[in-house]
């Protein structure tokens, strides 16, 4: 005879999967929308290099999201002992704003924790974390994409939701979209991992636009490369060929 305990857990998973299908049908329209558009898609990429100390002055810049003309792209991985990967971005405009995750396998769902901060005062506006209370619901909100985040500048920071342990030496790759309804122009930035001979803060490292994608990101080229054309559409670029997980 089920219990009541078991009768939540299955509510709860039925709620989540139904919650998934709903970011699912909205993706699709997006692109549908995208695609009926006719718009031409200008398509960018650059290389950024990770930092071994985080701080919102090494966070690397992903670029600027304007409502109805850019989409933000971050593809990049927390490797062994790496706790922090920080980027920023800035908004120009007010309206609803989607962000987007992907992790590399569904026993990773979970494992990352998604934060993102006003960089002007450090406060935390969204939060992945389930008991981060009023950020959190900011966060479910841009899942929907339908928070309407405030113009200025901004710190995203990905970090292991258990940094203890064996879980401190496990990678973990992830996908990030941020967008703004339609767009004309697509950024991509690919980060890899920080190297031994680099500096700390990330100042004198070698030019972002000089590395290429053959080069090793935190020892997972074979992600990278295996990742869709630049300018797929939204969902495929994404997914990449990561298939059978879930948002």
């Amino acid at each position: 005879m089920p219990t009541a305990s078991s009768n939540t857990s299955s509510a709860a998973n039925a709620g989540s999967e139904l919650q998934r299908i709903e970011r699912e049908v909205r993706r699709i329209q997006q692109q549908l929308a995208q695609k009926n558009s006719g718009r031409k898609v200008q398509e960018f990429q650059k290389d950024t290099r990770d930092v071994k100390f985080e701080s919102s002055a090494t966070a690397r810049n992903i670029g600027v999201l304007k409502k109805d003309q850019t989409r933000l792209n971050v593809f990049s991985s927390l490797s062994s002992g790496d706790a922090v990967d920080g980027f920023q971005f800035r908004v120009t405009t007010k309206t609803a704003t989607t962000f987007s995750i992907l992790n590399a396998s569904k026993e990773d769902e979970g494992k990352l924790r998604f934060q993102i901060y006003y960089k002007s005062t450090g406060r935390l506006l969204a939060d992945s974390d389930p008991k981060a209370g009023a950020a959190h619901t900011v966060y479910e909100a841009m899942r929907d994409g339908i928070f309407e985040i405030e113009k200025g500048d901004y710190i995203l920071r990905v970090s292991r939701s258990d940094d203890t342990g064996a879980n401190r030496s496990k990678e973990y790759n992830y996908a990030i979209q941020l967008s703004q309804g339609l767009y004309s122009a697509d950024y991509d930035t690919i980060e890899r991992a920080a190297r031994a001979t680099d500096n700390p803060y990330g100042v004198g490292n070698i030019s972002e636009a000089a590395n290429t994608l053959t080069s090793s990101i935190a020892s997972s080229v074979s992600f990278i490369q295996s990742l869709p054309k630049i300018g797929t559409p939204a969902t495929s670029k994404l997914m990449g060929l990561i298939i059978n997980s879930v948002f």
